[in-house]
């Protein structure tokens, strides 16, 4: 089955474990990352509730990893997550604290993230080797950036460098997300021919020049407002 990338992500938020995968065989303990206890955050009002969101990919990989070894391939708690997440944004969206369009990008991200962080822990799955895919590399970036700018937001006084490296980082990968699948499919299609006529090898993620669109700007500076507390 075919799907586009905003169709595909909108099926993570509803069940990652319903998607079909390409398996592989993974020797058991390989992950990408290093489980994490849940963080003790209270979560009474909406914002409170999105950062415990974003703080769990540790707890999602633990979980995972148990799943894997128990010989379960499903995702209650990815599936948990994401509903919770976008809950939490209808609320904001509501009390007009952020826009519809923002919100969409913010959760499309987030989506990204999970499926991300469940599929590098599933043991039992790996992503299908593409000459062109920078969903992976994105997603990974989502999941480095939280972990990081809850760091920052720990140690009280916020570097403002450190923290500009954050924003420029978010703003890219969210500017990514910010794409159509027609203008991701027109990427990937305008890479491949420039690599097959010059040979070499394809730009990194971070090499991409990627339009910074205002709603990625607002997704970004929302998720640093959001981790950093500021």
């Amino acid at each position: 089955m075919n799907l586009s990338r905003r169709d595909f992500m909108k099926l993570v938020g509803v069940s990652v474990a319903s998607l079909a995968l390409t398996r592989c065989s993974l020797p058991i303990g390989v992950t990408c990352y290093a489980p994490l206890p849940p963080s003790p955050y209270p979560t009474d009002s909406a914002r409170d509730r999105l950062r415990t969101c974003w703080l769990s990919f540790g707890e999602l990989a633990r979980r995972t990893q148990e799943s894997a070894q128990q010989g379960s391939s499903e995702d209650t708690y990815g599936a948990e997550l994401t509903a919770d997440h976008r809950a939490a944004l209808d609320e904001l969206v509501a009390s007009g604290e952020l826009t519809a369009s923002v919100a969409d990008l913010v959760q499309e991200a987030y989506n990204a993230a999970v499926y991300h962080v469940w599929r590098s822990n599933s043991l039992m799955t790996c992503y299908e080797p593409m000459m062109v895919d920078y969903a992976p590399v994105s997603a990974n970036i989502l999941v480095e950036q939280s972990a990081a700018l809850d760091e920052i937001a720990a140690q009280g006084a916020v570097d403002p460098a450190t923290l500009e490296t954050a924003r420029a980082a978010l703003e890219h990968d969210l500017a990514f997300y910010a794409m159509t699948d027609e203008e991701v499919s027109n990427l990937y299609n305008r890479i491949v021919t420039e690599w097959q006529a010059q040979g070499g090898t394809t730009p990194s993620f971070d090499e991409l020049d990627l339009e910074i669109t205002p709603d990625a700007q607002a997704a970004a500076q929302f998720i640093i407002s959001l981790l950093t507390g500021q």
